[in-house]
C-alpha cells in the first residue's frame, strides 16, 4: 500500500519515517523541496500549493492518481492543506483515503472565535474568545487577553513560505516563483502579523491603543483569554480517530517552547494527564464524528492548576514523532486502519512521566544557548545544562537520525542560515 503525506515540514517528516519504516511506499508532496522531502523513505513530487491554488493543487490529486495501482492513504500536515482535502474529500475519496475530517468540522476547529463559542456552548473549558468586531466589549475582568490568528489558515503561512523560499534559492541558485510571497501588501501584512500575533494585553487601554493602531489587524485576529504560565505548562492529547471513535491517544507536556510564553515546540514529553482531558478530547471527536490524526492542546493556569482547552489541530502535530516511542504510534495506527491492512485495537501512551524526550535539536540549542538569554533567562545556558534537560530514557530527535542523514543537513543548514541572517540584521 502507498501514503501520500501532503505538506512536509517536521511533522511531515516524522509522518515519513515511521511509515518508511514499516515498509510503506511513501510519497511526499509540497510546493518545494522541504525538509520531508529530503528524507531517503519518500519520493519527493513538487504540487500546487493550497495556501495560494487551493483548485490547482486539487486537480494535481486527481491526476497523481493514476500513477497507482491501490488507493493510497492521504495524510495532511499542515492547516492549509489539511483544510483544501477536507473540502474535496468527496471527490478524493474515490482515488484516496483521506486522513482527515469532514470541511465542516475543520473549519470550525480552525476558525478560533467559532470554535471558542462551539465549546463554550458545550461547557467545554475554554478561554472566553472575541474578534474584532467584538473585542471592543470585553469587560475589565477578562484582562490579560492574547492576540491570535482569527483562523489558522491565514496568511502569515505565506511569510514562513517566503523565508523558506528565499532559502533554497539562496542555496540551490533557482528562483522559484510564488508569487503570492511577492505581494507587497501580503508581505507587509504578514510582518505585521509575526511581530503582534501571541502579544499579550494587560488592560483595556493596551487594547485600544493597538485597535487604533492596527485596525487592519483587528480583523484577522481572535483575542482570547491568557491562561497564565510559559509554554512548560502547556499538555497535549494527541488523538486518531475514525468516523467519531477514537482509536489511539497520546499524552505529553511541552517542556520547552519558542517563544517561551505560548510559543512553539522545541522539547516535548511523555506524560500523563488527568483523565478528564481525555475523556473530553473522546467527547468532541464523538459529537463531530471526526477522522485522522489530531491535537488538542490544554494549557494549565500556574496560578489556579486549571486546564484550559487552547485549540484542536485538525491534522498531525509538530511533534507528533514522539508517539511511536511511547507505544502508541498514530501515524502508523492511522494508516493500518485507513488503509485496512490490519485491524487496530485502542491504546494509550502509557510510558513513565519524562522517560521519552522529543527535541527540535537544531533550534533547541540555538535557544538555549542564544536567544533564551534575553527572552527567559531561566532557560538559557551551556551544552552541560542542555544535555541534562533532555537527558531521559529514549530522546527522539525531530531532524531524524544519520540512518536518515539528509534531513539532518537540511535542518543544519538552515540554522546556519539563521544565524547568517541574524548577523546580517544587526550590521
Amino acid at each position: 500500500m502507498t501514503a501520500i503525506v501532503c505538506n512536509c515540514a517536521y511533522n511531515g517528516l516524522s509522518i515519513i519515517q515511521e511509515l518508511g519504516r514499516h515498509g510503506v511506499d511513501v510519497h511526499a508532496l509540497d510546493s518545494f523541496r522541504n525538509i520531508g522531502t529530503t528524507s531517503k523513505y519518500a519520493t519527493f513530487h513538487k504540487c500546487p500549493n493550497p495556501t495560494t491554488d487551493e483548485e490547482a493543487f486539487i486537480e494535481y490529486l486527481e491526476e497523481l492518481c493514476t500513477e497507482f495501482d491501490d488507493k493510497p492513504v492521504l495524510i495532511p500536515a499542515n492547516d492549509h492543506w489539511a483544510s483544501a482535502i477536507a473540502a474535496n474529500k468527496n471527490t478524493l475519496s474515490e482515488h484516496y483515503r483521506p486522513c482527515v475530517a469532514d470541511g465542516e468540522t475543520v473549519d470550525l476547529l480552525l476558525n478560533k472565535r467559532d470554535f471558542g463559542d462551539w465549546a463554550a456552548e458545550r461547557t467545554y473549558p475554554v478561554p472566553r474568545t472575541w474578534d474584532g468586531t467584538s473585542v471592543q466589549n470585553v469587560s475589565d475582568d477578562a484582562f490579560p487577553l492574547a492576540a491570535k490568528p482569527g483562523d489558522a489558515r491565514y496568511a502569515p503561512d505565506m511569510m514562513f513560505r517566503s523565508k523558506l523560499v528565499s532559502f533554497v534559492n539562496w542555496l540551490t541558485g533557482s528562483n522559484t516563483d510564488e508569487s503570492s510571497v511577492d505581494d507587497e501588501e501580503l508581505r507587509e501584512k504578514t510582518k505585521l502579523y509575526e511581530k503582534f500575533r501571541l502579544e499579550v494585553f494587560e488592560s483595556k487601554s493596551e487594547l485600544d491603543d493597538f485597535l487604533d493602531s492596527y485596525p487592519i489587524l483587528a480583523e484577522e485576529f481572535a483575542f482570547q483569554e491568557y491562561v497564565r504560565g510559559m509554554s512548560d505548562s502547556m499538555y497535549t492529547v494527541g488523538v486518531y480517530a475514525n468516523d467519531g471513535v477514537v482509536k489511539g491517544v497520546f499524552t505529553g507536556r511541552k517542556v520547552r517552547g519558542y517563544p517561551p510564553d505560548i510559543g512553539d515546540c522545541k522539547v516535548g514529553q511523555a506524560e500523563s494527564v488527568p483523565e478528564q482531558l481525555i475523556d473530553e478530547a473522546k467527547s468532541i471527536c464523538d459529537e463531530l464524528s471526526y477522522t485522522g490524526i489530531a491535537e488538542f492542546e490544554y494549557k494549565r493556569d500556574v496560578e489556579t492548576g486549571e486546564y484550559y482547552l487552547i485549540e484542536v489541530n485538525p491534522r498531525s502535530w509538530s511533534w507528533i514523532g514522539i508517539t511511536p516511542a511511547c507505544d502508541v504510534s498514530l501515524p502508523w495506527m492511522a494508516y493500518r486502519d485507513l488503509s485496512g491492512r490490519d485491524p487496530v485495537s485502542y491504546s494509550e501512551s502509557s510510558v513513565p512521566d519524562g522517560s521519552v524526550k522529543w527535541v527540535k535539536a537544531t533550534e533547541d540549542l540555538l535557544n538555549v544557548f542564544l536567544y533564551y538569554r534575553w527572552a527567559y533567562p531561566e532557560w538559557a545556558g551551556g551544552i552541560r545544562k542542555w544535555k541534562r534537560s533532555i537527558d531521559s530514557e529514549h530522546v527522539v530527535f525531530a531532524e531524524g537520525s544519520i540512518r536518515d542523514p539528509l534531513p539532518v543537513l537540511y535542518a543544519i543548514i538552515l540554522i546556519v542560515r539563521r544565524l547568517v541572517n541574524s548577523s546580517l540584521d544587526t550590521i
